[in-house]
């Protein structure tokens, strides 16, 4: 079981559950409140929302987290040709652990597979957030955008540069250090990333049929809020939120800012 800051129990249940071959761990604080899940980014596992479970059940909610093939405690499959999809896991996921209808929450990297199940399966959920992400778009239109404000030598900066905006570098070395640590210990050599399904354009985002909420960070050099914000306007009735002086992990340098976003606009839904 896992404690928040106060020695209180957050979560209930730590298990793995078998997903085409992939023994994929995932934890549920238990409860009797709506449930939310959250997908981690590529910097980090279900080891990186320290600041949002205590949060989130405090609040009512039921969270399930859980590690993506190639992080953390999931096991991969034993060929690399069995890696399936970000989406389809979670809905094996979803049957497995027998969810109704849910909200998804989803941060960088995992908002790719986020927006691929929200547009496959919107009656399976009821609201989505994704946090700093440009979603895996690959249409030609899309690309140049980004290109415009994600210069090819951001792949080079250390980690910290890409991840943390320069504000939290430059204020929380203590939190760095903590985050530094999270994502040493995220990344499984053994496991493949996974693909999507099919590829994810702009036009693809006007189908979309969930309340989604984009949350974008001005000091985002991976993500930036213009990138985001092209995002959400293809999104029909999507909402698009900046916070301030956070970086490509927003959710880390500033929960509570981001908390009360992600807090506030679940329960329009409920």
């Amino acid at each position: 079981m896992r404690r928040d800051g106060e020695g209180r129990t957050y979560t209930q249940r730590m298990a793995y559950v078998d997903i085409d071959s992939a023994a994929v761990w995932y934890e549920d604080t238990g409860g009797e409140g709506p449930v939310v899940v959250l997908m981690h980014g590529a910097a980090g596992s279900s080891e990186c929302w320290v600041e949002q479970l205590p949060a989130l059940k405090a609040a009512g909610w039921r969270c399930i987290t859980y590690d993506l093939r190639g992080f953390g405690k999931t096991k991969p499959a034993p060929s690399a040709d069995a890696a399936g999809s970000m989406a389809g896991d979670l809905e094996q996921l979803q049957e497995a652990l027998g969810l109704p209808p849910f909200f998804l929450v989803a941060q960088a990297y995992g908002g790719f597979g986020a927006l691929e199940f929200a547009l496959d399966n919107p009656d399976a959920m009821r609201a989505l957030v994704v946090s700093t992400s440009f979603g895996g778009l690959t249409d030609p239109e899309f690309t140049a955008l980004r290109a415009q404000y994600v210069p090819p030598e951001i792949a080079l900066l250390p980690v910290e540069e890409r991840e943390l905006g320069a504000t939290y570098l430059r204020s929380n070395p203590e939190g760095v250090a903590r985050f530094l640590a999270m994502e040493a210990g995220s990344y499984r050599a053994d496991g493949a990333r996974q693909a999507l399904r099919q590829p994810l354009t702009l036009s693809r985002l006007e189908g979309m049929r969930v309340p989604a909420l984009l949350i974008a960070a001005d000091e985002d050099v991976l993500a930036p809020p213009p990138v985001m914000r092209a995002l959400a306007k293809r999104m029909p009735g999507s909402r698009f939120e900046v916070i301030e002086s956070a970086g490509h992990c927003a959710y880390w340098e500033q929960p509570e800012v981001w908390n009360r976003l992600v807090i506030d606009f679940l329960w329009e839904y409920i």
